[in-house]
């Protein structure tokens, strides 16, 4: 069973969701709609790491209940 949480939306219409499927985490990015909408998956840990700083990273980090990074 999977599980998927959005948890940040751009003015510009890109949205990115939290995925849990057979015990395995990653962030879907689906593009806006003049992007195209190409979906990218990418590992929890590998998005926290190149992610940092953005406002997708804080909505994250909210939504796995943290206010900053350890």
């Amino acid at each position: 069973m999977s599980e998927t949480k959005e948890f940040s939306v751009s003015t510009n219409g890109n949205r990115w969701s939290l995925e849990t499927s057979d015990g395995e985490t990653v962030v879907r990015h689906t593009a806006n709609e003049p992007s195209g909408g190409h979906q990218t998956l990418t590992a929890l840990a590998t998005f926290l790491e190149e992610r940092a700083g953005k406002p997708e990273d804080a909505a994250l980090l909210q939504v796995l209940g943290q206010t900053q990074r350890n």
